[in-house]
């Protein structure tokens, strides 16, 4: 077992545990972990896209976050009973740093400055998360599907460079918006007869992400002119 070396930012951190070869890499469709299970690790991910869902009693999936490069997942367990609420699924192959849960309190207990920063990340990432969920839960079907698509465009084009192009599942941007996956298929036609989206490929490209968002943010849910 070799001698344990405090660290003091989350950067040393990481290099730590890459030094160590506490590297993974995931395949798509492939679980990291499942909701339910005990909490031995949290994850980083270094390169890839990562969902997070939880299952209702109907067997619905609802995707509760999304996540990419630089992106923790996992440490909300930490302060749930140590068990994770939801699961960790690949949707690009993705290449992840495991953090033991043994080390991080390790590293809290000797440096509670360092626990500071990790409750700021976990603190920020509960906030978006529950705004997130309350927009969608009481919005109609057309606002849901463009908060999915915003949600999306916002995580992995956070610059806004031109029209941004999405490989994502209609099955998972459902999941997203917390409707049938008929409904958003409809509704994803009718923006694109609106010319808020256009689709090539299959792939879905948000081409007016001002209609977009005066579709979330307005009160009736029309697209702005």
């Amino acid at each position: 077992m070799h001698a344990f070396n405090p660290v003091t930012t989350v950067d040393e951190l990481l290099k730590a545990q890459i030094d160590d070869g506490n590297v993974i890499s995931i395949k798509k469709k492939r679980i990291i972990y499942a909701e339910g299970k005990t909490a031995a690790s949290i994850f980083y991910i270094l390169k890839g896209k990562v969902k997070t869902s939880k299952w209702n009693e109907e067997g619905k999936e609802l995707i509760t976050g999304l996540y990419h490069e630089g992106d923790f997942i996992g440490f909300n367990a930490l302060l749930d009973g140590g068990r994770y609420r939801e699961t960790a699924e690949v949707i690009e192959d993705a290449e992840l740093v495991i953090i033991s849960r043994t080390d991080l309190e390790l590293h809290f207990e000797y440096n509670s400055g360092f626990l500071r920063k990790f409750l700021d990340i976990l603190a920020g990432n509960i906030a978006e998360k529950q705004e997130q969920m309350l927009r969608m839960a009481y919005s109609p079907l057309r606002k849901k599907v463009a908060e999915a698509l915003l949600i999306t465009c916002k995580k992995y084009n956070p610059s806004n460079q031109g029209e941004f192009s999405m490989n994502i599942s209609r099955c998972n941007l459902a999941a997203l918006a917390g409707v049938a996956k008929e409904s958003l298929i409809r509704t994803l036609s009718d923006l694109r007869d609106e010319n808020i989206i256009s689709i090539r490929d299959g792939k879905i490209i948000i081409t007016d992400i001002r209609k977009l968002e005066h579709l979330i943010y307005c009160s009736d849910g029309k697209p702005g002119i």
